[in-house]
């Protein structure tokens, strides 16, 4: 079979990374098509990966919906070109929206849900798609064409059995423990409109604060004031996840960062607008049932929090429930693999 796999996000890499490896070596064929954004190329290109840039991501609403026809233009002549099977994504409309058009062809678009919360998947993606995976703690329900799978998808990356960090890193870079890492994202993306994360002010309070007890690492994707940059995380972007597994505490508005820390057993604290009653189901879980993650939405709570932390390690502590939660969780890639490979 011939498998496209579209790549907006580093988080996307990662989760089909040891997926698109098992499909070739069942012999299957894999090409990564790649949005122009953030840091992804860099990741890709930082692990020798082959793939074409299929468009280019703009910050500005109204820049989004002007890029979409050239898009949509681009990307159709690579699928004409190498005549999938099946493309593969997050949850993009571009690839769902494609292979409807291309369903004369038999091309299956499968995408992977993990947010309850996005208008765009659950009106127009969705529907468009022939297979949509997500997992047993996901809230919605898609009808017959919904498969779902244990755990969460970032265990397809971070599971033991994937991952082994590298413990050098710190010296490597000149890092100092211990060390909180701190993820402040951009908030440009479709799903991100109308919400928010921390002000500046509350990020240069935050990082007064925690700093007399553990150096501070910051990751942002917006631009740093001078009396903030000067504590830029120095790693590659694909050293995150081993930083982050060596890390004392991790503070961020970031959704995917915050899973990522919690699930290599790092003390994780979560804030943003998102928070609350009707937040994305992956984000309860791990803190009502598996205790890894706090969602925090009160800034005052916030900063009591990050204290209490900053001060009282809990690192072994979160060690323990992240082996608790991997002995209760499958092999997701495993899984996946073969829900493709039935897509014939």
């Amino acid at each position: 079979m011939r498998f496209i796999f579209e790549l907006n996000h580093p988080k996307h890499y990662y989760q089909f990374k040891h997926v698109m490896n098992a499909l070739l070596n069942h012999d299957h064929e894999v090409k990564i098509i790649a949005r122009d954004k953030d840091v992804l190329l860099n990741v890709l290109d930082e692990e020798h990966v082959q793939y074409e840039i299929f468009g280019k991501h703009k910050k500005k609403m109204f820049q989004k919906y002007l890029e979409t026809i050239p898009i949509l233009f681009h990307y159709n002549k690579i699928i004409r070109k190498y005549k999938p099977d099946v493309i593969v994504s997050k949850a993009s409309f571009y690839a769902s929206f494609i292979a409807k058009l291309h369903v004369r062809n038999r091309i299956k678009s499968v995408i992977f849900v993990d947010s309850e919360v996005v208008d765009l998947t659950n009106k127009i993606v969705a529907p468009l798609s022939y297979k949509i995976i997500t997992t047993t703690t996901f809230g919605l329900d898609y009808g017959e064409r919904h498969v779902r799978i244990k755990g969460l998808f970032e265990d397809c990356y971070l599971a033991p059995s994937v991952f082994t960090p590298d413990s050098h890193v710190v010296t490597q870079y000149g890092m100092k423990k211990p060390f909180a890492v701190f993820r402040f994202v951009g908030w440009y993306a479709n799903h991100d409109v109308n919400n928010h994360g921390f002000t500046l002010e509350e990020k240069k309070q935050l990082v007064n604060a925690v700093k007399p007890y553990m150096h501070v690492y910051l990751s942002s994707e917006k631009e740093l004031p001078s009396d903030l940059e000067q504590y830029r995380l120095p790693t590659p972007a694909s050293m995150i996840h081993s930083v982050l597994s060596e890390a004392d505490l991790y503070l961020g508005d970031s959704q995917t960062m915050a899973t990522e820390a919690a699930l290599l057993g790092t003390p994780a604290i979560r804030s943003n607008s998102f928070v609350g009653p009707n937040d994305m189901t992956n984000f309860k879980v791990l803190e009502n049932t598996y205790g890894l993650l706090r969602n925090i939405k009160e800034y005052d709570e916030v900063l009591s929090v990050v204290m209490d932390f900053a001060k009282n390690s809990r690192k072994e502590e979160w060690k323990a429930k992240r082996n608790a939660y991997y002995e209760s969780v499958g092999d997701s890639n495993e899984a996946i693999v073969g829900l493709l490979e039935e897509m014939k």
